[in-house]
Order: structure tokens, then C-alpha cells, then sequence
């Protein structure tokens, strides 16, 4: 999320296009990423400006990314007052509307940009002595495959793998070189110092790191879930454990031609300008919706949405009143019924 605001607000400055993170001040455009801004928030800013237009930036299920707590309730209770849903990639769309009921709202699939000038490939191609796998990541959540990097390392002694972020889980290997958290530009220097970069993240919708590596130049290892299938196209191999030793042989062998198609998917896929004119696009096209009535929430309650909360599980006060209002016209219907009979 930050790296996407810090690319977003570059673009806005660069443009003259004015923002404000103040929800108090003057906007026509309030934009939120899944549940970062809560619903109340959005709900009060949505009924004081009869203008207003939210937008909502998804990134898939919560749920599906290993996140257990209520993050698919809130972000569900957001898209009720959404009136532009945009998707990280097609797998974040199928994330939450067909794997997952979390988002009742359709709308365009806008991938995440890229700093090409940030992340460009090294001037001359690295000369490393034996093979150099970049990872990169900023979380300890198991979905990103901190484990299976243990294993590959250890059973890959001949390979150096370079790792940038927090990996706790990682043992102590010979050939392991922890790199911490770096900023973007200490990051994009790592990157040109390898030969390839691996993910072997799962169900993630996005990842910004798979974008930066492709932009750099480096060829994709990945393991085939979420959104990543879709971001590498062509320009890498799937792997598993079991197959690490001969995917990684393979992006070797093509490893010009698959760098320079990495850096063009970049430009012509993931470049601001292009991410963001869309963006502009689908926000200047967008319809202001009225707020939902309760009688819609409740419908999609009914529909197997999560905006009403099961028992003992936070509910907002809209869905609430909606619950209590459609409760009290079944309870008038049955008894009225009774008495008449």
C-alpha cells in the first residue's frame, strides 16, 4: 500500500493534479485502499459532500492472504459506500468475489505501477560467480514462503541467495545473505547485482516486489498462485521445490532474452503514466451511488455478504439497525398473520 501512495502522490505532484490527507479539507475524489480508512470515516465524509465519489482500491481477500482477523468484514462494509471498486489484478478480483463472497461490487482491473527509473536494469549484465536468487520480503506472514527458502538454501549449497526484508525464519546457511530492510534505492541496487528473483509467495494479489524485479530486468521464478502468474506473463518459470534445481537451469539458459522481456513488460504493462491515466479515467467515469438503505444491506446479508457480521463479531451501526429494522417487519408479518387466523 505505501509504495503504491508514494508512487500515486509522485504522479498527482508531477501532473499539478492537488491531494489532501486530511479528510476534513475540501475533495471530490476520496480514495481508499480495502479497510485502511474505516467505515465511518468514509461514511461521514460520503454524507457531508452530495458530490462526493469514494474509490476503492482492493487487493484481494484478506482471508485468502492468511489474514484472520476482520479484515474482509471491514473492507466489505467500505465497498457498501464504494462507488468505483478497483482490483488489483483479475486474481484479486476472483479473490473476493468468487473464492470468497467479501465484495458484491464490480469494476476495472488496475494493476500496481513501478518506478522505472528506480528499478532499471544494471548497465552491464552482473558476473556473478555462481548463480545470485533475490527474494525480497516485508512480512512475516507465512504465505511468503519464508520456509520453503530455508529448504531450497539448504539443500542448494552451490547457490547464493539474497535475501531483503525480515525473514526470522531463516536459518543460518553459508550461502545466505541477509540484506534487512532497505529503502526503494538501496533495494534496486541489490536487484542489479543478481541473476534472478524468486517468489514463492501464495495467493498474493500483487505483489509490488514482483513488478520491481521485473523492471530491473531479472527473470521471474514464481510459484503458480494468485495474482503473480499473471503479472510475469512470459518473462519466467514456475517452480515448486521439487522442480527449483531444473527451473532455475532454464531461466539461466535464457537469461538475456528473458531479462529484456521483463524490463519491456514493465514499461509497456506497469508504467505510472499508463496506471494512473487509467486510474483518472475510471474515477472521472464513475456514477456517485446513494448510500445503501438498510433494507439493501440486509439483502446483501442474505446473499452471503459479510457487511452483516455473524453474532459476537464487530457489526457497524448501519448494519445493525438494518438487522434490528427487517427483524421487527418479520416479526409484525408472522404475528399479524397468527391473529387474523
Amino acid at each position: 500500500m505505501y509504495t503504491f501512495l508514494a508512487n500515486l502522490t509522485a504522479y498527482l505532484r508531477l501532473h499539478g493534479i492537488g491531494y489532501t490527507r486530511d479528510l476534513n479539507d475540501e475533495y471530490d475524489i476520496l480514495f481508499v485502499n480495502s479497510f485502511a480508512v474505516p467505515f465511518e470515516a468514509v461514511f461521514a465524509a460520503k454524507r457531508a459532500r452530495p458530490t462526493l465519489k469514494v474509490v476503492q482500491r482492493l487487493d484481494g481477500s484478506a482471508r485468502d492472504y492468511g489474514r484472520y482477523g476482520d479484515g474482509d468484514d471491514r473492507q466489505a462494509q467500505v465497498n457498501l459506500l464504494a462507488d468505483l471498486t478497483v482490483f488489483q489484478s483479475h486474481y484479486a478480483r476472483y479473490g473476493v468475489r468468487d473464492k470468497y463472497r467479501v465484495i458484491p461490487q464490480d469494476g476495472p482491473v488496475i494493476y500496481n505501477p513501478v518506478d522505472l527509473d528506480l528499478f532499471r536494469p544494471a548497465d552491464s549484465p552482473p558476473e556473478n560467480p555462481r548463480p545470485r536468487v533475490a527474494n525480497a520480503a516485508f512480512s512475516m506472514n507465512p504465505k511468503k514462503g519464508a520456509r520453503s527458502l530455508d529448504l531450497l538454501a539448504e539443500s542448494h549449497p552451490d547457490i547464493d541467495f539474497v535475501l531483503c526484508g525480515r525473514y526470522d525464519s531463516i536459518g543460518e546457511h553459508p550461502n545466505v545473505r541477509q540484506m534487512g530492510f532497505l529503502n526503494q534505492a538501496d533495494l534496486a541496487d541489490v536487484f542489479r547485482t543478481c541473476d534472478v528473483f524468486l517468489t514463492l509467495t501464495e495467493n498474493d494479489s500483487c505483489p509490488n516486489v514482483v513488478l520491481e524485479a521485473l523492471a530491473s530486468g531479472l527473470p521471474l521464478l514464481y510459484r503458480q498462485s494468485g495474482g503473480v502468474p499473471e503479472l510475469v506473463g512470459q518473462c519466467g518459470v514456475p517452480t515448486e521445490l521439487a522442480t527449483f534445481q531444473s527451473a532455475l537451469g532454464d531461466v539461466l539458459g535464457r537469461q538475456r532474452e528473458l531479462s529484456k522481456a521483463a524490463r519491456q513488460r514493465a514499461i509497456d504493462c506497469f508504467a505510472p503514466d499508463l496506471i494512473f491515466e487509467r486510474y483518472l479515467a475510471a474515477m472521472e467515469s464513475a456514477v456517485r451511488q446513494p448510500i445503501p438503505s438498510y433494507a439493501a444491506v440486509f439483502t446483501l446479508a442474505l446473499r452471503g455478504y459479510p457487511p452483516l457480521v455473524l453474532p459476537g463479531r464487530r457489526t457497524p451501526r448501519l448494519a445493525t439497525t438494518a438487522l434490528l429494522s427487517a427483524g421487527k417487519r418479520i416479526v409484525k408479518a408472522v404475528l399479524s398473520k397468527v391473529y387474523r387466523t
